[in-house]
């Protein structure tokens, strides 16, 4: 039996899927609009082997076009707009719109529809509004789709209930979502950790700095000081280099797990929205419409019961909102059939959780031998300022004031 052309490649393993494309989103320089500053993106895709430039506005009207060409696909959120942006909310904004288009690039259905190729390759000014020009009469994936009188047929195929698989998502999503607070944790303490390092090298090199001087009476007229500081300029050297490969571990940590679990997350919510589109739109139409043949019915028998005839009027409008009815079963049938290839889909990315922790242990265990090491170094260091200690310092002795002259008294000692 040959399947509803439904699910596009969603068979694709999880590498398969990676290779469809990559997608690139960079910042460029800000420009001053009319009334305050905005950010544009150039964007890049190796799947069309384009280049363009974006701004937000732009990646909104993509993100509606596509919500309503394919209202039961999974389409992941846009990051939030915000007024008075800092560098820090622009970085990370510039990281979910990467994001966004990777997984709308890479999605088996949604990569081939021309909204798609437009958004990656035209470059014209004003571009939001040649986009929802072009695109803003498409109909919806339902009413294009060739094989929706046979959607039944394969429905029967897959299995699993609406309710089962809403109660599996949101289990998900929960998880994950408290994964990635506590991955966000972790890489802040990794980022935090060689900001104390460095800051630990800094004040440790001007304490033994070249540059003071220190009296020799001060000091003991010993070797202990130059020793301290001998041994603080090796610590301060050791500590750079603590920070260095701590700061190396910090970005592994944000690449390796991080980010991909703030993808995972994404398409998790992606699907979740898909649901709640589901049952605001398909369910509440078709109970809308059976609500509506209820009150014909029972006018018509009304109109029966007194004699007056039911008349062709009502009965042609029964028949519509049934007609309806049976539409809206087909559509949702089809949405059912859609959010079990998208839940599909999820597994598709679940399946490189392993790979992901893999990739986080073997980063932990590197960063540690190579700390490790480096910890070990510094010992040289401070065993020779704890051999400070011993140097013998020079006894200390108050003078003694001298008496007058021609005075044979007793001195003050004497006393």
């Amino acid at each position: 039996m040959n399947n509803v052309q439904l699910d596009g490649d969603l068979s694709l393993s999880y590498n398969q899927l990676m290779s469809l494309d990559t997608v690139t989103v960079d910042t460029l320089p800000e420009k001053k609009g009319v009334i305050m500053k905005h950010t544009e993106y150039l964007v890049r895709s190796t799947n069309f082997s384009s280049s363009a430039q974006r701004r937000y506005t732009d990646f909104e009207v993509f993100y509606d076009l596509l919500v309503a060409r394919y209202p039961y696909r999974m389409v992941p959120r846009l990051p939030p707009k915000k007024i008075g942006m800092t560098d820090h909310f622009i970085s990370e904004r510039r990281r979910a719109l990467a994001r966004f288009l990777n997984i709308i690039s890479r999605h088996p259905v949604l990569r081939k529809d021309p909204i798609v190729q437009f958004f990656f390759t035209v470059e014209v000014h004003d571009f939001h509004i040649h986009l929802k020009d072009k695109f803003k009469n498409c109909l919806d994936e339902f009413v294009t789709n060739p094989d929706k009188d046979r959607i039944e047929e394969q429905l029967n195929v897959v299995s699993g209930d609406v309710n089962g698989m809403k109660t599996e998502l949101n289990n998900m999503l929960r998880s994950v979502t408290v994964l990635r607070d506590l991955s966000e944790r972790w890489v802040s303490r990794t980022k935090a950790a060689a900001y104390d390092l460095q800051m630990y090298s800094n004040e440790l090199s001007v304490l033994a700095g070249e540059g003071q001087t220190v009296s020799a009476w001060s000091s003991h007229k010993g070797d202990a000081w130059s020793k301290l500081r001998e041994g603080m300029r090796g610590i301060s050297a050791q500590f750079s280099n603590l920070s260095e490969r701590v700061g190396r571990q910090r970005i592994e940590e944000d690449a390796g797990i991080l980010e991909n679990i703030a993808l995972l997350l994404d398409i998790l919510q992606g699907v979740k929205d898909l649901v709640d589109r589901r049952e605001k739109g398909v369910n509440k139409e078709h109970q809308q419409a059976f609500n509506r043949v209820q009150q014909l019915k029972k006018q018509k028998g009304t109109m029966a019961a007194s004699g007056q005839g039911a008349g062709t009027g009502i009965q042609e409008k029964i028949e519509q909102q049934e007609s309806l009815i049976n539409n809206i079963g087909l559509r949702n049938n089809f949405s059912v059939l859609c959010l079990h290839w998208e839940m599909k889909q999820v597994y598709t990315y679940l399946s490189h959780f392993g790979v992901i922790w893999n990739s986080f242990v073997k980063t932990q265990l590197s960063a540690h031998n190579d700390l490790g090491n480096l910890w070990q170094g510094t010992g040289k260091f401070t065993n020779l300022m704890t051999s400070a200690q011993s140097s013998a310092p020079i006894s200390y002795q108050a003078a003694q004031p001298s008496a007058p002259p021609g005075y044979n008294g007793p001195s003050f000692y004497d006393m």
